[in-house]
């Protein structure tokens, strides 16, 4: 389910953003671990990927993975907060068969800071 953040990142400095996966049974919650191929983009509001960064590699997989993005990620180019889209793409195997897709995302925005470029 696509996620927006509360926290803001800064213009031009670092921002880690935890992904967590997990399969949703009729027992609860359990955690998986995608398939080998998982991959993220980092896009602008109309879908223009951001940095050259699509379909980035998040090998090996995990249940809990950190993406750090900085500099150039969460670079603004006016005098105004802005917002971007990491999106995460993939399978896995669960209870409901192999496989099975994963697409989500998660909305951040990014403070212009005042004097910087």
């Amino acid at each position: 389910m696509p996620t927006k953040l509360s926290e803001k990142a800064v213009e031009g400095s670092t921002f880690i953003i935890r992904v967590e996966f997990f399969e949703t049974t009729p027992s609860g919650k359990t955690p998986i671990v995608p398939n080998s191929g998982l991959t993220w983009s980092l896009v602008d509001i109309e879908g223009n990927i951001i940095n050259s960064r699509d379909n980035i590699p998040l090998d090996p997989p995990a249940d809990t993975i950190d993406i750090a993005l900085s500099g150039e990620d969460l670079a603004s180019s006016g005098n105004h907060s802005l917002r971007r889209y990491l999106i995460v793409k993939g399978t896995y195997n669960g209870v409901f068969g192999n496989d099975l897709s994963i697409i989500d995302e998660v909305a951040f925005q990014i403070s212009n800071l005042r004097g910087e470029p």
